[in-house]
């Protein structure tokens, strides 16, 4: 069979050299998280390898460390925050990190940078209701909004645009707004894109006042799901947002229990396709509707994952348990070509030669030692340490180190237990590598589906992303 993702490396470089990446002014940044002193990194090197759902999570990060004493990635020439904007995804423009680039932060009293540009309205996010203030829809989902709440006797005080008022004097004004239990539960209806500095601004100045804050959407044109704003923020919530539909209304008014329509990202296994996304949706009520944010994005991460798990066992069980027998005794990847073969063909992966040519076996042998090292108990970790450090040194030390750098630094943020297994020495040489100046090749993008499939615990960040197909809800042009 062909090979569909070397062959589409051509095409990748053609869209990488399109003119919106080789047009960053920023092509150097400070990363902080790494150690003092050895911090300059290429943009090409922190950006072009992330997903769509690992950009959405890189950009809540930048974003919510701007205004600490320690922003994530800061300007090589002032020192000052930089924010992370994307342009559009458009047919050249790709919707994952290769379309992201840096820019100053806006501070009022920054001093001049020559790396400093202008701002526009597609790097700020915020194109609302085609210039209005606000559109005819969006207050008439407001009051269908306000009706569904006041039909459920649990919800009092329901009202429209009520001012919440901090101890300082600083105000929002939430769409809509109830008290259940004796808590305030606030509601935007997001149907424009809007600046993630400002999704955060209002997710922390809710919680700071003892609000419940719940974003959600309609139905009326759900391809909007696949903008960066909203990736922003089902991204970053598991792959889960609310709607509100007819459905909803009619649920919410016809069993006076307060319901919206929950929309999920799973995963689909087609013969012969790349792994794709698909939206579930359901009904919900205020158990879900309210659950606290963290738990909510763990469960919808966990739920991708093991569904995920779940298809990839249906169709390829035995080839898989040979697969992962390969990464656990660290064997050569030749051992398993036709279980590789029979995956990759029907997932459109690579072809076994050209996985081993990468050294897929070293990745592979790693990520199993460092799902087992994850799962030790703690008191246990000490003894299955050397096995996970030498594995790591391997890796690191393959020649193709440096363009699987990423997926390492993944594995940490996934398993923080492995990070702090380091020794001095894999510390030191991860460090070298992602402040190399070379340019890192997408290796990880071209085997994220066969990766996944082989350890679904990747699953997320590597593959969630908003299919281009609405999820079927209704919701009627006038209420």
């Amino acid at each position: 069979m062909t090979n569909t993702n070397i062959n589409a490396t051509t095409n990748n470089t053609h869209i990488h050299n399109a003119g919106y990446s080789s047009s960053r002014s920023i092509t150097q940044v400070i990363d902080t998280s790494l150690p003092a002193g050895k911090q300059l990194r290429t943009t090409q090197s922190v950006l072009d390898p992330l997903t769509v759902s690992g950009l959405a999570i890189l950009r809540d990060e930048v974003t919510s460390s701007k205004e600490t004493a320690a922003p994530r990635f800061v300007c090589i020439e002032c020192g000052e925050p930089l924010s992370l904007p994307k342009h559009p995804a458009s047919a050249t423009v790709p919707a994952d990190g290769r379309g992201a680039y840096f820019k100053h932060a806006f501070i009022e009293s920054a001093p001049a940078c020559s790396l400093r540009t202008k701002g526009g309205v597609h790097d700020v996010g915020a194109v609302q209701f085609a210039g209005q203030q606000e559109g005819i829809n969006h207050h008439a989902l407001k009051l269908a909004l306000a009706a569904c709440l006041r039909s459920d006797p649990r919800f009092s005080d329901v009202q429209i645009e009520k001012r919440i008022t901090a101890e300082d004097g600083t105000y929002r004004v939430p769409d809509v707004s109830a008290v259940l239990d004796g808590k305030r539960i606030t509601f935007d209806l997001q149907l424009a894109t809007l600046p993630i500095s400002t999704i955060q601004d209002r997710n922390d100045f809710y919680r700071a006042n003892a609000c419940h804050h719940v974003w959600l959407t309609d139905a009326a044109d759900l391809s909007r799901l696949s903008r960066q704003a909203f990736c922003d923020l089902h991204l970053t919530t598991g792959g889960r947002i609310f709607a509100i539909d007819d459905a909803s209304i009619a649920a919410s008014k016809g069993q006076y229990q307060f319901q919206l329509q929950e929309l999920q990202l799973l995963p689909r296994l087609a013969s012969q396709l790349a792994i794709h996304n698909t939206w579930d949706k359901n009904l919900v009520g205020i158990d879900v509707i309210l659950m606290d944010p963290q738990r909510r994005k763990a469960e919808g991460v966990q739920r991708y994952q093991q569904a995920l798990s779940n298809k990839a066992e249906d169709a390829f069980g035995p080839e898989l348990r040979m697969l992962r027998d390969v990464a656990t005794k660290n064997l050569d990847l030749r051992l398993v070509s036709a279980e590789w073969r029979r995956i990759s063909n029907s997932i459109s992966g690579m072809e076994p030669a050209s996985a081993k040519s990468l050294q897929l076996d070293a990745v592979m042998a790693f990520l199993s030692a460092s799902e087992h090292y994850s799962k030790a108990r703690p008191e246990n970790r000490a003894m299955i340490a050397p096995k996970l450090q030498r594995r790591l040194t391997t890796l690191l030390g393959a020649q193709s180190a440096l363009h699987w750098s990423p997926l390492v630094v993944q594995v940490h943020q996934t398993f923080p237990c492995v990070q702090q297994a380091l020794t001095p020495g894999n510390a030191a040489r991860l460090n070298t590598l992602l402040t190399s100046p070379d340019k890192v090749k997408p290796y990880l993008r071209y085997n994220a589906g066969m990766l996944s499939v082989i350890f679904p615990w990747l699953g997320f960040r590597l593959l969630a992303k908003p299919p281009k197909f609405a999820p079927n809800l209704r919701i009627s042009a006038r209420r």
